[in-house]
């Protein structure tokens, strides 16, 4: 993809903030904190549209429709738009490349305030509610996880540990900007290669906030009321209806359409 473009009116800027429930404000640590925490809780994280989107990377307007309307997205969506969104509002941000499974299959941001530079990522799939300055290797804490940013000749490892669970290594990134151009071999594979991640043979959907959150992972969904077992379309539909009520998700995707498509492709794959 060629530079990645995306500019915002105030209009637009304004409506954003009020759909993520934060109020503008002088560029600061809080303010980004804000920004950060409110995607989180507002937007999903969610891979039912790139199922549906004849698997295709989602284009610079796509990237900024989808995320202004509360659709959502992954990695591929939610990171690109907070780049740009944050450039809109006056912050000096990069993108930074991280490595998973292999290199550049990853996209993270760095923002620097007064002097300082600070790791987000919002298109994690985890909830990293809040700004790391690198160099704070102190463990941040939630409801649902801990994580911590340790350094380690000149790479910054991001690691955690969910309840009940051993610390586990997330990814790791240099903290050297690079052009968005480097994740296109990820771009690529992610929307056209079932199995190479977990997005076209599986089902993701997430949200958290403050105290709770909201998870689906294939057929298994967890809420505030428990664990239950989404197996069938009319059962995923109530369930995505009823917490994700302020979204325009549900309102804008096919849910059948992409229930149906991530089992077909798991039943392939396992094949």
């Amino acid at each position: 993809m060629k530079k990645l473009e995306i500019s915002f009116s105030d209009e637009e800027i304004r409506l954003f903030l009020d759909r993520i429930k934060a109020v503008k404000s002088p560029l600061s640590v809080d303010f980004l904190h804000s920004i950060v925490s409110g995607i989180i809780e507002h937007i999903p994280f969610q891979n039912i549209s790139m199922l549906t989107n004849e698997w295709s990377r989602p284009s610079g307007n796509m990237i900024k429709e989808d995320m202004l309307s509360g659709l959502g997205g992954l990695c591929t969506v939610r990171n690109p738009f907070l780049h740009q969104f944050l450039k809109a509002l006056g912050f000096d941000v990069i993108f930074v490349s991280s490595t998973m499974k292999e290199p550049d299959c990853h996209i993270s941001l760095i923002v620097k305030i007064d002097q300082e530079d600070w790791w987000v990522d919002v298109g994690n799939g985890y909830p990293y509610f809040e700004p790391i300055r690198l160099g704070d290797d102190c463990i941040k804490s939630n409801w649902f996880m801990k994580y911590q940013l340790k350094s380690q000749k000149n790479r910054y490892f991001v690691h955690h540990k969910l309840n009940g669970k051993n610390w586990e290594l997330n990814h790791h990134f240099s903290p050297t900007s690079v052009d968005f151009s480097v994740f296109d071999r990820m771009h690529e594979l992610h929307y056209s290669v079932p199995g190479w991640g977990p997005f076209l043979i599986g089902l993701r959907v997430n949200r958290f906030w403050e105290n709770g959150g909201v998870i689906i992972r294939d057929e298994r969904a967890f809420s505030p009321e428990g664990e239950t077992i989404l197996d069938d379309e009319d059962k995923l539909k109530s369930w995505l209806s009823k917490w994700f009520i302020n979204s325009g998700f549900t309102d804008s995707i096919d849910v059948g359409r992409a229930n149906k498509i991530w089992r077909e492709e798991r039943r392939k794959w396992l094949i």
